[in-house]
């Protein structure tokens, strides 16, 4: 019925393997109503949903989550709709219920995986910067070690020829580092973007 409670008319036997009660619990709301086992904050969410479906005359399909005898939590799908006489007048509320839980937290773990990659990618891009930093440090001292080389002559040219290929070994990471970088921005962007 579509009442305060939607008082059931007819369940099938199946609604003990969904939710651990037997059909007569629910028919008439003898022991409980369907809707005392749906959790308090879909609650509104689902009314909202029937509630329009019902103004717009069309069916209505929403998942929320139910309690079961054992105490745990399961998410179902609800597919229905009105009943209407002739003249347009509401008759009654007709649906099925099953159980989405697998596929309700695939769902959700999909919806939490652009949030972990952005983490992810932000914590690369901060030791990318922490690597940009060490490779502006071997720069510098390559540079200075070169100056140094210079300044001693002939004894130390050993000294220079190693400055230099630290400076090459610096200056070729670095540009690894901001390929790196622009890369871990990129997926950052379009992370955000999904």
């Amino acid at each position: 019925m579509n009442d305060e409670h939607y008082t059931m008319l007819y369940t099938s036997p199946a609604i003990f393997a969904l939710t651990g009660y037997p059909a007569e619990d629910f028919i008439g709301n003898p022991v409980r109503p369907l809707l005392s086992l749906t959790d308090p904050s879909d609650e509104e969410y689902v009314s909202r949903a029937v509630a329009k479906s019902l103004r717009e005359r069309n069916a209505w399909t929403v998942d929320y989550r139910v309690r079961r005898a054992s105490g745990d939590t399961v998410w179902v799908r609800d597919v229905g709709g009105g009943v209407f006489d002739e003249g347009g007048a509401l008759l009654y509320l007709e649906g099925l219920v099953i159980e989405v839980q697998g596929e309700r937290a695939a769902q959700m773990a999909t919806e939490q995986r652009p949030s972990a990659m952005t983490g992810t990618t932000n914590a690369i891009l901060l030791d990318v910067d922490d690597i940009q930093k060490t490779i502006r440090a071997l720069s510098i001292l390559s540079f200075n070690a070169r100056v140094e080389a210079a300044r001693a002559g002939e004894q130390r040219r050993g000294f220079s020829v190693v400055a230099a290929e630290i400076k090459k070994l610096a200056d070729d990471t670095d540009k690894v580092i901001k390929r790196v970088s622009t890369n871990g921005k990129t997926v950052r962007s379009v992370m955000a973007a999904q």
